[in-house]
This record gives C-alpha cells, structure tokens and sequence, in this order.
C-alpha cells in the first residue's frame, strides 16, 4: 500500500504541492486543493496527475505556473494523452505538459480572434519526426472531439506541426523549443550536404535514411548534454576512413557544419559513426536503382542463416565474411529480419547491419549456380567466427 502523501502547499482549487516517498510533487485534480491545508493528507482519489520536478527545477515555481494555466486545457491534454500512448515520462513531465497546455490555451484565443498562423515546417515535420507528427494528428483530433462536443471549433490541422515541436522537445532535458527549431534546419542542411555531395537523392521515407535521421537526433542530445561517444583516435576511424574515405570526407563537412551550428567539435568516432551511415545510405541509394533495372522473370536464390558469432557480424567476423563473398565471385545480397537488402561484399554495409548472436539473415542472389556458394557461406556465418 502507499504511503500517504502530505500537502504541503495549495496554488488553488485544482493544484498542490506534495510530499511523496520520492520528494516533492506537484498534483493536479478538479477540487483537489479545495477546502485543503498544508499538512492535511493528500485525497489519492481525486489526484488526475502527478507531475515530478527534474533536473534541480524549483517545485515551488512550476507549481505556480501550472496552477496559472486554464485547468480545462490540462485537464484535456492528460486524457488526450492517456488516448494516443504518450508514455508516462512525458504525462509526468512538468515543462512538457505546461508547453502543451499553454500553446492549446493561445491556439483557442486565436482561433476566437479570428487570427490565423501559418506553420511552414509541415514538409520537413513530417520527414524528419515522423513518430511525433502522427501522436500529434492523433492528439489533436482526440481534443477536437473534446472541443466539438462542448460546442466549441476545432483547431485547424495545421496546430499538428507545433504540437509536434513541443513533443520533439520533451526529448531534451532543457525543453527549450528554439533548440528543436535549429536542429529541424540543421537536419534538413545535413541531409542536403549528403545529397550534393554524393550526387543522389535520399529517399527519406528508406530505412537507411531513417536511422541516419535516428542517430543524428541522439547525437544532438548528446551534444546538448556533452556526452559525445569516445574521444579518442579509434580504429574503427581509421578502418572506415581508409575503406569508405568518400562518405568520411563528408562526415567531417557534416561535422564542420555542426561545429559551426551548435559550436561543438565532434569526436573521432562521433565522425565514424556518421560515415557508416553516410556510407550506407548512399549505396542504398546504388542498389535501389540496380534493383529496378533488373529483369522482371528474375528468380532469386535465398539461404538464411542463423549468426553464430559470439561478437554478432563486427570486425572480424564480418571482414572474414565479406572476403568469402568476394571469393565466391557472386553479387549476394544480405538482409536481417526482413529489412531491406544491402550489398554483402562490402564491409561496411555488412557491419551497419546491426547483425548480433542469434539474428537470423537472409542471403540472396539472382543466379541459380550460386546455391552452392550461399550454402557454403551459410554455414560460414553459423559458425563463431570471432574464435577462428
């Protein structure tokens, strides 16, 4: 059973501050704090949300801010959330719900003025924060209804774009929205960067495309937070610099650019990272037009098989693997977990992979007399290579 939680301040009818077994809370609740004093027991059934100050915020001051919002519109926003799966971290986050509920509270009073706001960022919202976007759509009709129902007007569509920024925003700890406008340009710049530099364009709906926009996200928290993967000279740097030098020429224009937009230097592997992905992409790009000039009768042959290396497909594993299929003469393809297919006689596209211990890939080749070559090179992999 719970331990009882003590109030210890009242902001008014709706919110309190509380002692929890963790620290101090703010709760919120229609009546929660009416006819209540600091001491008294905290009524857990009239407690809607409990918000937990991080980050060294003053509870105090949140509180009172909080309390200063129309409590209808956090009210809704928990129900809305609760709805469309917002996870628990962001219902409980003070500053993220605050955001929320002050940017509804000005979209309704605009709405009334008759005053319109144009979003521009919808094209590059919907590239580059996807997940985000469609919880917004989803949130935004759930209050839509809400409103409709009480007899007011829907918010136009276009509110899904800034309620999108405000969710992006909840992944850093500063909740700083200005932040998430500069890394949205500074996205897009990078991926431009990539398409001039190699001469193609990036299909940004692709899985590759898709984890290179994953990986710069985390590395913008990791800047922010000044935690940037190791900083020492590794020899992962130096085999991709030396394997793949056209995509790390570009990872280190990429992070001339980020040193100039968000004034920090990246590490060696920090470089090495965004030239896998580079690397990767742009030989999607290479094998999705090769794909498309094949025949149509073509008749693929596939193996799967299951790794077997302690270490998964890394290193040596995978320098070992790729040298069998150049050996075999054959252009095979490898694939993990029905994701899409990439090149298997290149080291880089075999190690960004992901491949562990126990991952099931699929071999493929368009000539029937490969059979032979995929079998040998299936039982290649379900060996523990990184022992040879």
């Amino acid at each position: 059973m719970a331990a009882d939680m003590k109030v210890l301040r009242v902001f008014n009818n709706n919110v309190v501050l509380a002692q929890s077994a963790h620290g101090e809370v703010i709760l919120t609740g229609r009546g929660l704090g009416f006819h209540t004093r600091p001491g008294d027991t905290v009524d857990r059934a009239s407690i809607a949300q409990t918000y937990v100050p991080t980050d060294g915020r003053d509870p105090d001051h949140l509180g009172a801010l909080i309390a200063g919002l129309p409590f209808e519109y956090l009210e809704l926003l928990t129900a809305a959330g609760m709805e469309v799966g917002l996870n628990e971290a962001t219902l409980s986050s003070p500053t993220t719900m605050m955001a929320l509920a002050d940017h509804v509270h000005f979209a309704v009073q605009r709405l009334h003025s008759g005053l319109a706001i144009e979003y521009p960022l919808l094209a590059e919202v919907t590239t580059l924060y996807p997940d985000e976007y469609r919880i917004a759509v989803q949130l935004l009709a759930h209050l839509n209804d809400a409103f409709v129902s009480r007899g007011s007007q829907p918010l136009p569509e276009a509110e899904a774009i800034a309620l999108t920024l405000h969710l992006v925003t909840a992944g850093f700890a500063s909740g700083d929205l200005s932040f998430t406008y500069t890394m949205t340009g500074v996205l897009q710049q990078l991926i431009s960067t990539v398409e001039a530099s190699h001469g193609v364009t990036l299909d940004t709906t692709s899985v590759s495309v898709g984890r290179f926009i994953t990986h710069l996200r985390y590395l913008f928290v990791r800047i922010r937070q000044r935690e940037q993967l190791d900083a020492d000279h590794t020899v992962i740097a130096d085999a991709i610099a030396a394997t793949h030098p056209e995509a790390f020429h570009t990872a280190q224009t990429l992070a001339t650019i980020l040193e100039l937009r968000l004034g920090a230097t990246l590490s060696g592997d920090e470089i090495a990272y965004l030239a896998l992905h580079i690397g990767r992409m742009v030989e999607a790009v290479c094998v999705a037009h090769h794909h498309t000039t094949r025949r149509k009768d073509t008749t693929m042959i596939t193996r799967t098989a299951t790794i077997g290396s302690s270490v998964g497909l890394h290193a040596r594993p995978a320098a070992l693997f790729v040298q069998a299929v150049e050996d075999t003469g054959y252009e095979i393809t490898i694939a993990l977990d029905g994701e899409e297919a990439v090149d298997a006689d290149s080291v880089l596209e075999v190690m960004t992979l992901g491949a562990g211990h126990g991952d099931v890939v699929t071999l493929a080749c368009e000539d029937e007399a490969a059979a032979g070559a995929l079998d040998e090179l299936v039982a290649l992999l379900e060996r523990d290579l990184d022992q040879e």
